[in-house]
């Protein structure tokens, strides 16, 4: 029974490690060839092992046969994995060779199979005393054909393994070639010791079917120590990468607080140019053309009184429009005061602003008093609308008046703007009307109804209505 008790201890560690590395063959992309034939191999000899409990306690020579048949599947198998797993293992592959090895084992066994007493000639069972007093079964008799090219076969076999790890140890990979070669030990010291026991030297133990068992170890241990390495090395590999992301996220962090505070900047300048522009092209003009008036009134004054007033409300109204102007600047300069002023006031502003810089007068009615119930979006989108609309008329329309008209409410906002300009046709208004497609846009956002109608030679009408409860009145043109 201790026979059989070291013979299952075996094969149950050779089992695990064949479970184990079907499991990471299946689970790793890394070396998946080499742990898949591990596996193979360590899973076939586990079951040959245990095989060979049942036919040493066979009780006749037909049992312990078919046992052996069943057996020798396990053991084609086993020897079949385990070259093309040292091949991969040592990198030594001479694949001519490893074929012909392959087929010479398959052969055999085939044939022992359908041979009547599988390898032997006249075989008979026959009862081995262990040198601790334990027996055995055994089957014995000459070997036949077929098992002579079985037993060359393991011997080409062990010859392989040793040629393979020399070359491997040759190659520089020392400690992998050492182990392979030491796993090979016990494999040569069962099978020199079965030898001088069929001698009659020694007491007969059959140690060959537990030759390989050192092989299954060594190279079981070392391919763990290769696996926790790798574990290891990817736990670190994952904690350098982690560190990685970390700084490569500071410096994206500092990088786009560096790009938001040059965009910032940016803005600050374009915007600080465009109102530098606007003084320029808008106030300045007007505050010269005042001056120049001033400068001149107290002698057109003496000269013509009469044409001294007109002058006096020319200057009246250029100083009007450049304060609306400055106005306006500091609304663009300060939005928390924008949404803080009344529409009405900025309609004002923007009359004042727009007659002085454009010498046409602009008549502007207020009606009804909705403010308390209008939404700072709401007002500004309605004065920027205003806006467009009076720059249109300076760039296109070539009007002398203007009339702009606020009916408010408590449900209900509507901005009319009409000038008396030539007008256009709004079915063949083009693309590049900017000022007509923005303004549509912005009153789209809003829940705005804008209307644009005009003629040629009649003038433009442009009117915009909000509804508190969401609803815009009326439909909207097409040639916005």
């Amino acid at each position: 029974m201790a026979y059989n008790a070291v013979i299952g201890v075996v094969a149950g560690v050779c089992l695990g490690f064949g479970i184990l590395y079907l499991f990471i063959g299946y689970r790793r992309r890394t070396n998946k060839f080499r742990n898949l034939t591990f596996a193979v191999f360590a899973l076939a000899y586990a079951a040959t092992l245990l095989m060979g409990i049942g036919y040493h306690n066979a009780n006749s020579v037909a049992s312990f046969l078919a046992l052996g048949r069943i057996d020798v599947i396990f053991v084609l198998t086993a020897l079949v994995a385990l070259i093309w797993f040292i091949s991969a293992y040592t990198s030594f592959q001479p694949r001519m060779f490893l074929f012909i090895l392959s087929a010479s084992i398959v052969f055999s066994g085939l044939g022992g199979m359908l041979s009547p007493s599988l390898i032997y000639n006249d075989p008979v069972l026959t009862t081995l005393t262990l040198p601790w007093g334990e027996e055995i079964v055994n089957l014995e008799g000459s070997e036949n054909i077929f098992g002579i090219i079985a037993l060359l076969a393991q011997l080409a076999t062990l010859g392989f393994i040793i040629v393979a790890g020399i070359v491997q140890f040759r190659r520089g990979e020392r400690k992998p070639a050492v182990i392979l070669l030491a796993g090979m030990s016990w494999f040569i010291i069962a099978l020199f010791y079965e030898i001088l026991g069929m001698s009659g030297l020694v007491t007969y133990v059959p140690l060959a079917e537990t030759g390989f068992i050192g092989i299954a170890l060594a190279m079981s241990l070392q391919m763990a120590g290769e696996v926790f390495r790798s574990e290891e090395e990817l736990v670190i590999y994952r904690l350098n990468l982690e560190n990685m992301v970390m700084e490569r996220t500071v410096e994206l962090e500092a990088a786009q607080a560096q790009l938001v505070d040059q965009a910032t900047a940016t803005a600050t300048f374009e915007e600080r140019s465009r109102l530098a522009r606007d003084l320029h092209d808008e106030v300045t003009q007007t505050i010269y053309s005042a001056a120049l008036i001033a400068e001149v009134l107290p002698k057109v004054w003496a000269r013509s009184p009469e044409e001294g007033e007109r002058n006096l409300q020319k200057l009246r109204q250029l100083v009007r429009g450049a304060l609306a102007e400055l106005r306006t600047l500091l609304f663009e300069l300060r939005p928390a005061a924008l949404e803080a002023a009344q529409l009405p006031d900025l309609l004002h502003y923007q009359s004042d602003a727009f007659t002085g810089r454009t010498r046409i007068p602009v008549n502007l009615d207020v009606a009804g008093d909705g403010n308390g119930a209008l939404p700072a979006k709401v007002k500004i989108g309605l004065f920027r609308i205003a806006q467009e609309t009076l720059n249109n008329v300076a760039k296109h329309a070539g009007a002398t008046r203007v009339n702009i008209a606020l009916q408010q409410s408590p449900d209900e906002i509507q901005l009319m703007v009409v000038d008396n300009g030539r007008g256009f046709e709004p079915a063949e208004a083009t693309a590049d009307r900017m000022g007509l497609r923005m303004m549509g846009e912005r009153a789209d956002n809003l829940g705005m109804n804008l209307l644009v109608e005009s003629k040629p030679g009649i003038g433009t009408q442009v009117s915009v209505t909000w509804l508190a409860n969401g609803t815009a009145m009326g439909e909207d043109s097409a040639d916005r």
